[in-house]
C-alpha cells in the first residue's frame, strides 16, 4: 500500500469518526415508553423475567418500531429490558427510530440485534446496516459484519466480517465495511 493510499483510507476513517455523531441521535424520549407487541405467539417464563414473541413480531416503543422472524424480552428488577431480535428465514430484523427534534429517521437492519435500555447500547450483528434518512431519502449508510452503536455517547463501531450480502453488485468484501457519508452543505447541515 503506498503512503498516498494509507493516507486517504485515514482521511475516510476519520471522516467516518467524525460523522458518528450525527448519523444515529435517538429520540431520548422513547427510553420511558411502554413496549407494545403483536406476534404469532407469545411465551412468558416468569423465572427469568423473559418474553419470546414469534412469527412475524411487530413491537413499537415510542418511536421506535422493531419487526422480526423473533423478539425476546429480558426484564431486571428495575424494569430494564434487553430486547433481542432474530431474523426470520430469508429476512432481517428491522429498527426504525426518529432522529429527536428533527425530521430524520435512523434504520437499522441485521440478522440479530440486542438493544439494553439500561446501557442504551445496541448491538447488530450479521449483515448489520445502520442509515440515516433525511425524510425517506438515504443521507448516510454503513455497513459490516458488527455495528455497535451507544446511544448515550453516540458513537459507534464497525467492524467486517463474512462478507456482507447486499446484492452482487454492492456486496462488501469479507473482512470490510463500507461508509457512505453526505457532506455538509454551506450552512454546516447536512443535506
Amino acid at each position: 500500500m503506498t503512503l498516498l493510499t494509507s493516507s486517504r483510507l485515514l482521511s475516510l476513517a476519520a471522516a467516518c469518526l467524525l460523522a458518528a455523531p450525527v448519523l444515529v441521535q435517538a429520540e431520548t424520549a422513547d427510553r420511558y415508553k411502554p413496549l407494545n407487541v403483536e406476534a404469532d405467539a407469545m411465551q412468558y417464563n416468569d423465572a427469568s423475567k423473559t418474553t419470546t414473541f414469534t412469527g412475524r413480531v411487530v413491537a413499537t416503543k415510542g418511536t421506535i418500531v422493531l419487526r422480526a422472524g423473533t423478539v425476546r424480552v429480558q426484564q431486571d428488577a428495575q424494569g430494564n429490558q434487553t430486547v433481542t431480535l432474530l431474523a426470520g428465514p430469508g429476512e432481517q430484523a428491522l429498527l426504525r427510530q426518529k432522529r429527536d427534534g428533527l425530521n430524520e429517521y435512523i434504520e437499522a437492519q441485521a440478522n440479530e440485534m440486542v438493544r439494553n435500555d439500561r446501557t442504551l447500547q445496541t448491538q447488530l450483528i450479521g449483515n448489520a446496516r445502520i442509515r440515516r434518512l433525511v425524510g425517506s431519502t438515504v443521507a448516510d449508510e454503513v455497513v459490516g459484519h458488527r455495528i455497535t452503536y451507544n446511544e448515550l455517547n453516540e458513537t459507534y463501531s464497525v467492524t467486517g466480517g463474512a462478507s456482507t450480502a447486499t446484492g452482487a453488485a454492492n456486496a462488501v468484501p469479507a473482512g470490510r465495511v463500507r461508509a457512505t457519508i453526505v457532506p455538509l452543505n454551506q450552512s454546516g447541515s447536512r443535506r
